[in-house]
């Protein structure tokens, strides 16, 4: 991974803390690269625990890659980042079953690969400001984890 592609997943992964800190959330990142969640939100009671993925694209959303077996994923909300370099970024929050509902899987037409070696991947229209598939209801939408009581 290069340097940049690194500091871009660090800003992605603080300004999600941040969002969720300013929502009431205690958040604790876990170590960075590491299989697994990027970072957990707790409620102040510790009644309630999201682990949470996080991916950040340093300017206009690219696809992302979930590999060959996606069901392996058990992290239950993501959140994608587009524009993280910008002042503005724009956050998408997002459940692991919506990302499942709408992954694809490279058809193989370019890739001339056999079934089981086609990569899966979540299209970059769900996750891009002003797409006609946007999940808009998904946008800056911290309050789809709950209330941190």
């Amino acid at each position: 991974m290069s340097n940049d592609k690194q500091i871009t997943g660090n800003i992605g992964v603080f300004h999600a803390a941040r969002e969720l800190s300013r929502s009431g959330w205690n958040v604790m990142l876990t170590v960075r690269n590491a299989k697994g969640a990027d970072l957990f939100a707790i409620s102040a009671d510790e009644s309630i625990m999201h682990p949470i993925q996080v991916k950040a694209h340093a300017k206009k959303p690219q696809d992302t890659h979930l590999g060959l077996e996606p069901e392996s994923y058990i992290t239950p909300w993501w959140v994608f980042i587009a524009f993280a370099l910008s002042s503005e970024p724009v956050c998408y929050v997002i459940s692991l079953a919506e990302i499942r509902d709408r992954m694809g899987r490279d058809p193989g037409t370019r890739s001339g690969k056999p079934e089981h070696q086609r990569l899966f991947w979540l299209h970059r229209r769900y996750y891009t400001p002003g797409s006609d598939y946007e999940m808009v209801e998904a946008r800056n939408a911290w309050h789809r984890l709950g209330q941190p009581r």
